[in-house]
């Protein structure tokens, strides 16, 4: 039990850091909630206001809440929570009420610019590098997604395929593909959304395991009407996927692509 505690307790703290990030607005937080109660816990507002805060903060601490919640929204998810913390209206409230207390226009006028300073400082540069990445596609999707959809577009047109049916072996190419290509069929959608059929289901269920089954992929794929398979496979577990009738047409980055020849 102990021991079981000490793992949730870690991963709250983690997804604690997740919302954060690298920037300082936690303790500007802390420090604005620590200058309401001091100073102004009398006020009606300011009451509501922190006791929001601290249920809140209760909620999103306290092990069993945050169990039951990332059950229901995913724990990589659970950081989302945070959300609800009105932390800029909370920062922007403390502010004001400091700068009320300054009678002189010049001061709070100073103490303003000042405020605005810490504020921006406290962050990280939304242009900072790694925030975005320019793509060559007008659909403005990963350029690797894009040379995946035109690798599937041209193999259909040249065996007379009508629709393409594709099976891929996580989250990140079902995520754009169909961005790029409405017309492309996936087995399943984002998060299982839309699955195909009952074999399509397997086969998410079988991505779910820690190691993947190459052969039970390439066979449920196969049965689920997939004529194309996305997938990051290694070498020497090539013949796996071939002998179901599969024909590597190309490669993109990791992800390997294979075309059912055989029916």
């Amino acid at each position: 039990m102990g021991i079981h505690m000490k793992t949730v307790l870690e991963w709250i703290g983690l997804s604690w850091k997740w919302y954060w990030g690298d920037g300082y607005y936690q303790y500007l937080l802390l420090a604005a909630v620590l200058y309401l109660f001091i100073c102004h816990r009398k006020e009606h507002h300011v009451r509501q206001t922190l006791a929001f805060c601290a249920c809140l903060l209760l909620v999103f601490l306290f092990p069993l809440t945050a169990r039951c919640i990332s059950f229901c929204i995913g724990e990589k998810v659970y950081w989302r929570v945070l959300w609800l913390l009105p932390a800029i209206p909370v920062v922007a409230l403390a502010a004001t009420e400091f700068l009320r207390g300054r009678h002189s226009r010049l001061v709070q006028t100073v103490l303003l610019l000042c405020c605005c300073g810490v504020i921006a400082l406290s962050g990280k540069d939304m242009l900072s590098a790694g925030n975005f990445t320019r793509t060559n596609n007008r659909m403005k999707v990963p350029d690797d997604i894009a040379h995946i959809a035109n690798t599937l577009q041209e193999a259909a047109a040249k065996d007379g395929i009508q629709e393409i049916r594709v099976m891929t072996d996580d989250d990140y190419p079902v995520t754009y593909l169909r961005v790029y290509d409405p017309s492309i069929k996936q087995g399943y959608g984002r998060r299982m959304g839309g699955v195909m059929n009952h074999a399509c289901y397997r086969v998410y269920r079988l991505l779910l395991k820690p190691k993947l089954h190459y052969r039970k992929f390439a066979r449920l794929s196969k049965k689920g009407g997939c004529n194309f398979i996305v997938i990051r496979v290694p070498e020497k577990k090539m013949k796996k996927i071939e002998r179901y009738g599969y024909v590597k047409i190309g490669k993109v980055g990791s992800y390997s692509i294979f075309e059912l020849k055989e029916s």
